[in-house]
């Protein structure tokens, strides 16, 4: 009986949660924990900063232990081209929330001008120019009122297709790299009701990281690498302060987040392994809620795992300096 109780009330908790993304709209976009695997979702400007050119393969499984997890997909192409001075990109994902209520596509082709400016310093700003695509699918949705017995209520299915368009700056100096980047400059409508609640609020990143050889290079490589993170979001009144350290040994990763949801006061605690070379990296986290006990948030988690990988041979005729940037 006390299983069946928790069912019920995990599945009104989850119903709730799906019911204020239809009835307030402006919902988040979704959040990667392994935010410097895929850089081009995080920041335009980064695309092309490894300069060979690198594909992305990317899956989260956001609260598993719920009936209807939210699970999102990212795939992405990046590297530089000389005769355009710059990096091209293309980007994919797509994000399922309640098992297939909602269903949103995105298609962002990129494009990041660099500027050498010394042999030390070297800025990206880049620009992005997307398609998207929400759906709304409520056949297989128990609403509160029919789990109380009290009829039903009629939601109607749709599908919306938007343009959309972001911005971002990069710099790179040294060891040192950050950047900032606004998502969703006009704010376009999610629905084909454009009521002013589904508009899709702009998101601002501000990001700041750093990768410091400890141990000096063998055969052209560093042996040990320690890499800090910090990274801000805010889209509409959600704010999120994520900050950690990764570490390169021999190629092993190893992390450690904590993502600070200022605006509900809980946190997350992240922890990622992975193994990585020059031409592939393959990684592994868990996040880990850290609600306050009067929240009554269930603490489900959320498995990543990203896939990298360089072909160093396709750009081999090109001048583009390697620079110091996230490669775990």
């Amino acid at each position: 009986m006390r299983k069946v109780a928790e069912d019920k009330g995990m599945l009104v908790w989850m119903t709730g949660i799906l019911l204020f993304l239809y009835t307030d709209a402006e919902s988040q976009d979704p959040a990667f924990s392994q935010f410097y695997a895929n850089p081009l979702y995080m920041n335009p400007a980064m695309a092309g900063v490894e300069g060979p050119a690198k594909v992305y393969l990317g899956y989260r499984n956001q609260w598993p232990g719920a009936t209807n997890p939210y699970v999102t997909y990212h795939a992405s192409y990046d590297q530089y081209i000389e005769v355009l001075q710059g990096g091209v990109g293309l980007h994919v994902g797509n994000d399922r929330q309640g098992g297939g209520v909602f269903n949103t596509l995105s298609v962002d082709g990129i494009y990041a001008y660099h500027l050498q400016v010394n042999s030390q310093l070297m800025v990206s700003g880049g620009f992005q120019a997307s398609v998207g695509q929400r759906n709304m699918d409520p056949s297989d949705l128990v609403l509160p009122s029919e789990l109380a017995g009290a009829g039903t209520t009629t939601l109607t299915a749709y599908s919306k297709v938007y343009p959309d368009f972001a911005l971002g700056f990069g710099a790179f100096y040294k060891n040192f790299f950050g950047g900032f980047a606004v998502h969703h400059l006009l704010e376009p409508y999610s629905s084909p009701s454009e009521d002013p609640n589904t508009r899709l609020p702009r998101k601002y990143t501000a990001h700041l990281g750093a990768m410091f050889p400890i141990i000096e290079k063998r055969l052209g490589r560093e042996v040990l690498q320690l890499s800090p993170h910090l990274v801000f979001m805010q889209q509409d009144i959600y704010q999120q302060l994520n900050y950690g350290l990764e570490v390169l040994y021999k190629g092993i990763i190893i992390g450690a987040w904590f993502r600070q949801d200022l605006l509900f006061s809980y946190g997350t605690a992240i922890f990622s392994a992975g193994y990585g070379n020059g031409q592939f990296r393959i990684r592994y986290s868990y996040d880990a809620k850290l609600s306050p006990p009067d929240l009554h948030i269930p603490t489900l988690g959320a498995h990543e795992i990203s896939l990298v990988a360089i072909f160093e041979n396709l750009n081999k005729s090109t001048k583009h300096r390697a620079i110091k940037c996230p490669k775990i």
